[in-house]
């Protein structure tokens, strides 16, 4: 009965942390290091925030910019 159990029981993977895993960024720091990288951003304006520090921040920050890029998007749509 135990070896069906065992038969039956699927291992589940183990998880390996990013900073165990450097071999993936090698790459990418190097090309930072040489200064060829690029990194395509898009810029949604500025909010300013009472603390420098917490994902909740950002989060709350990028809230924000939403609404406003949005009301801004509505009135010049509207002026058209």
């Amino acid at each position: 009965m135990n070896k069906l159990r065992q038969s039956l029981h699927r291992k589940k993977p183990t998880y390996v942390p990013e900073a165990s895993r450097p071999h993936q960024w090698q790459a990418d720091e190097e090309a930072v290091r040489k200064g060829k990288c690029n990194f395509p951003v898009r810029y949604l304006g500025l909010v300013e925030v009472e603390e420098s520090r917490g994902m909740h921040v950002c989060e709350e920050a990028v809230k924000k910019l939403k609404v406003v890029s949005a009301v801004v998007r509505k009135l010049n749509f509207e002026k058209k």
